[in-house]
Formats: C-alpha cells, sequence, structure tokens
C-alpha cells in the first residue's frame, strides 16, 4: 500500500531553473518491498507468525522529457514501466507482472517569474496534467497453486498492476525558500485525482477473481478506481569540500486516500498511508544530475475503507515497506544560444592562452585593452543586496583585507578564476580574509542559486545595481574584475580579466597584507 510515484521532487533543491528552449531527461527508478502488515496504526505480528504474509516486490522505472517553453512555463510527459511480484507466504505460486503504466502528460508554471530578483530566494510552481489509461490493469498469470496441479488462470492483485484503469488529472506544486548560507527549505507534492468509482471486473476480495461475485456484505466485491497521493517538506544544504554535492533531508508522506475526490468511494480499496524520513544526496557535474535517496518508513496506518466504515467494522490490513529506494539521474540539454547571448556586452581585458580554455568554453564577443593605470580608491556600497534580499555595506563584509570580485555565472572566465578564489578563501578566512562575489548582470541572478550549488561556492555573493554603473564606478572593463583591498579600504590590487596564475599574484598580496609568511617568501641563505 503505497503511491506510485516514482520520481524525485524537481524542486529547487535540484539548483537553478531552466532557460527557455531547454531540455531535460529525467530517468528515475524506486523499490519497494512490502510485507509488514498494519491494520490502523498497529502492526499485525500474526501474519509473519502465521506464515501468512502478503510480500510485494514493486519495481518502478519512470522516462520523463521536459521542456522550458517561457521562463515560466514548462511541458512535460512521463512514461513509466513497472515490474512486480507478489505472493503470500503460504501459497505456491508467485505471481508476476510487468509492462508500460500509465502515461502523463501536463504543464507547470511559476509563479514568480524566474527573471526577477526576488524568485532568487522563493518561488512557487504548480502544474496540472492528464493521466491517460495505457497500462494494463487485468494482467493475468498461468500458474500452479500447488506441487503437481495443473495451471490455472490467477489474477494478480490490483497493488502489482501495471496501469490503475482510469483517467485521471495530476495535481502538482513545489515551493522553495532560501534560509541563506546556501540552505533551502522545499515544499512539493502531487496528487493523482482519479474518475472514481469501481472496475468492471469482479476481484477475489468479497467474490471470486473467476466468477461472478460471492454473496458477501462489504461492498468489495468489485476493486475500487481509487485517487493516490505524495508530499514531502525538506532542506538541502551543499557538502562540505565536495564540488557539487548537495545533502538533503525530507518527510515525505505518500498514499491512498478513503474518500476519492469526484466518483463514488464504493469498491475494495485499501487506504492508508505512510510516512518516511528521507536522507539522500544530489550530485551536479555540468549538464548532468543524480539524486539518490533511502525512505525509512516511521509511520504507517491503514485506515477504514467507506466500505468498511459502511459497515462498521475494519475487515482488513495492508502490507507496507521498511523503506523505499529511490534514484534519477537527469541529463540537462541547453539551446544553443549566440556567443552574445552567452557573454552579453562584457569583454576580456587578457583571455588566456587557448590550452588552458576548456574546449565547450564559448569565446568571448569582443576583446577589449585592460585599463592602463590601476584605480587609486575602492568606492564603499552601501545598498548592495543578497540574495534572500537583505543589504549589505562594503563594511558589513570587509575585514583586515577583502577581496572583491565582479562576476556573472556565465561567464567563461569567471569559471576559470572563481574557483581558484574560493581555495584562496577557505584558506585564509580564519586568518583575516573577507572576501565578496558581486553579480554584474541583473539577467543571470536567477541562475546564481543553482550555479552556487553546483560548485559547491560559499564565497557570499551580492546583486550588483545596473552593469553600466558598476562599470563605470569600478572601472569593470572585463570580467571577472579583481580588488584587494587593505583594512581601511585602500586599494593593493587590481585585475581585469583572467589568465593563468593571476591567482597566485592575489595570493602574494594577502599575506603580504595579513603578514603571513609563504614559501616563495622564505629566505633559504644559512
Amino acid at each position: 500500500m503505497i503511491s506510485r510515484s516514482g520520481l524525485e521532487s524537481s524542486g529547487a533543491e535540484g539548483g537553478g531553473y531552466l532557460q527557455p528552449g531547454d531540455w531535460t531527461i529525467t530517468s528515475a527508478y524506486r523499490h519497494v518491498y512490502s510485507h509488514v502488515h498494519f491494520s490502523g496504526p498497529t502492526e499485525n505480528f500474526s501474519r509473519a507468525q502465521l506464515g501468512t504474509e502478503v510480500q510485494s516486490k514493486t519495481n518502478l522505472a519512470d522516462m520523463m522529457v521536459t521542456y522550458q517553453v517561457t521562463p515560466r512555463f514548462s511541458v512535460q510527459a512521463t512514461l513509466p514501466v513497472l515490474w512486480a511480484s507478489r505472493r503470500q507466504q503460504s501459497q505456491y505460486g508467485t505471481l508476476h507482472t510487468s509492462g508500460i503504466g500509465d502515461i502523463s502528460f501536463g504543464g507547470q508554471y511559476w509563479l514568480r517569474n524566474p527573471k526577477s530578483e526576488k524568485a532568487t530566494s522563493n518561488n512557487v510552481q504548480f502544474s496540472l496534467g492528464l493521466l491517460v489509461p495505457t497500462g494494463k490493469s487485468r494482467i493475468e498469470n498461468n500458474v500452479a497453486t500447488s506441487y503437481g496441479a495443473a495451471p490455472t488462470t490467477q489474477y494478480p492483485d490490483y497493488s502489482v498492476q501495471p496501469g490503475g484503469g482510469s483517467w485521471g488529472a495530476i495535481l502538482g506544486w513545489q515551493a522553495f525558500q532560501s534560509l541563506g548560507n546556501q540552505t533551502i527549505a522545499f515544499f512539493d507534492g502531487t496528487y493523482v485525482m482519479s474518475q472514481g468509482g469501481q472496475q468492471d471486473f469482479w476481484t477475489s476480495h468479497g467474490g471470486t477473481s473467476n466468477g461472478p461475485p460471492a454473496p458477501t456484505k462489504g461492498l468489495t466485491q468489485f476493486d475500487a478506481i481509487q485517487d493516490q497521493y505524495m508530499m514531502e517538506v525538506g532542506l538541502s544544504h551543499p557538502a562540505p569540500k565536495i564540488p557539487g554535492l548537495g545533502l538533503t533531508l525530507t518527510l515525505r508522506d505518500e498514499g491512498v486516500p478513503a474518500h476519492d475526490l469526484i466518483g463514488n468511494n464504493l469498491g475494495f480499496r485499501r487506504p492508508g498511508f505512510g510516512i518516511a524520513l528521507t536522507p539522500g544526496f544530489i550530485y551536479t557535474h555540468g549538464n548532468n544530475m543524480v539524486q539518490f535517496s533511502v525512505g525509512k518508513l516511521l509511520v504507517r496506518d491503514r485506515t477504514k475503507s467507506v466500505a468498511e466504515e459502511v459497515n462498521g467494522v475494519h475487515e482488513g490490513d495492508a502490507a507496507f515497506a521498511n523503506y523505499v529506494w529511490m534514484a534519477a539521474w537527469t541529463v540537462k540539454m541547453p539551446k544553443k544560444r549566440p556567443v552574445v547571448d552567452v557573454v552579453p556586452q562584457i569583454s576580456l581585458a587578457k583571455p588566456p592562452s587557448t590550452s588552458t580554455i576548456p574546449a565547450a568554453a564559448p569565446a568571448p564577443a569582443t576583446v577589449a585593452a585592460a585599463p592602463a593605470r590601476e584605480p587609486d580608491s575602492f568606492k564603499p556600497f552601501n545598498n548592495l543586496k543578497t540574495l534572500d534580499g537583505k543589504k549589505k555595506a562594503l563594511k558589513d563584509v570587509s575585514g583586515k583585507v577583502t577581496v572583491v570580485n565582479f562576476f556573472y555565472p556565465r561567464c567563461p572566465y569567471c569559471q576559470l578564476e572563481l574557483p581558484e578564489m574560493q581555495k584562496l578563501y577557505e584558506k585564509y578566512k580564519d586568518k583575516g580574509l573577507s572576501m565578496v562575489w558581486i553579480n554584474i548582470l541583473p539577467e543571470e541572478v536567477p541562475l546564481i542559486a543553482g550555479w552556487q550549488f553546483a560548485k559547491n561556492f560559499t564565497v557570499p555573493v551580492l546583486i550588483g545595481g545596473s552593469q553600466a554603473a558598476l562599470q563605470k564606478d569600478y572601472q569593470v572593463e572585463a570580467t571577472p574584475t579583481t580588488y584587494v583591498l587593505g583594512e581601511k579600504g585602500e586599494v593593493l590590487f587590481y585585475e581585469g580579466g583572467y589568465a593563468p596564475g593571476d591567482e597566485k599574484k592575489v595570493e602574494a598580496k594577502i599575506t603580504a597584507a595579513l603578514g603571513i609568511a609563504t614559501p616563495s617568501s622564505v629566505s633559504t641563505t644559512p
């Protein structure tokens, strides 16, 4: 008894927004072994003692394709494949099912424009989809029920059939909130609203699988067509010292309600829910993202069905799992964009040698000369904002020595220098070094949170004002632009653009200002 959602959440813990024209393909896998029986919230230990446990092993693989139409709107299609087995300990034979499940199509819409500044710290998305009954809901097995007996036709339980037997609507939602320090809280879920009612074939529950319903009271001669749901709330945070790795912890609730949203609620069903504590991880590398989690069921409750409420009894129990195993692999296929879109209006003062440029890195639109003279002073800023909207001044982020980098996430040479700056930050932050990175392109703000997460960057990031103002006030004629400031705000070092080895110059200025001897500065004379 568990809902059939095989996909992990696609919420913000995965990092970043898609851009119009981008595609993603996700392959997800889920494994559940259900054999622990509950009647209400109480475990039925007699099942194991009497050897009557029902043991169901369910494997669900989903292939989902998503296309981003606009910054807010995307469409997707999901193809599920199920293979499962079910047997009772006392039974001779094991029943098997496999096949394509119920295909779904839908659309998703962000309430807040991802290009807005506020969308970097929180947003809400709603989705609506159509469930198509493409999966078989009446697979039969030809098996022997005892040793030496002739095989007979048997119908596996509805819980392991690939299809649910009805059309339905899929309602979905996801929301996230940045808590600062790269921690993200998220809440997401889906509700599958079926057409309700009952199947048109007899069930073995209160009837027989091969003949007409038995004259038993209980309104359970036919299987119910039932709704199902999944929801989870959790946190994600980058793993220390492992770029691209994020850790997640969620509380996941899923199950089958006794009452459908539409249609009648009669027929045989096993309503109930399970709540699992689910630790996991997300690893992002380039355009690939891998997710893995294992949920430990903490609460299991087989609630009363409508038929049981009518009869005033609790006629049955349901088999639950102890653990739920989930994995997913997502491949992003970005739309090919012209160079002027990838590197808008910003030029590189001193491009590195071709041997140091990754093959996939775009070339700059133009190349300009670096300013001939180092700036005499650094204009203190007073009202730049963090990703969660808090105002910061230069004095709030300054230390004995302060490094300021002007960047934007898709700048190809920032991808080369900023990892080196991150290393310097980690090396000297406890010795008096402060560092801040200032984004210069407002349109790139929505990319920052996912970019930080994927790169495991911990240097504080501020959102700059207009590009023109930053270029004028801080001589940002190339990206990245790097300043090293002394304790009083004086300029100790300035560099526009990046070439391999620039980080060594920055480190030399840092150590000199902090009074730290470096290996190269120690005399070897006896």
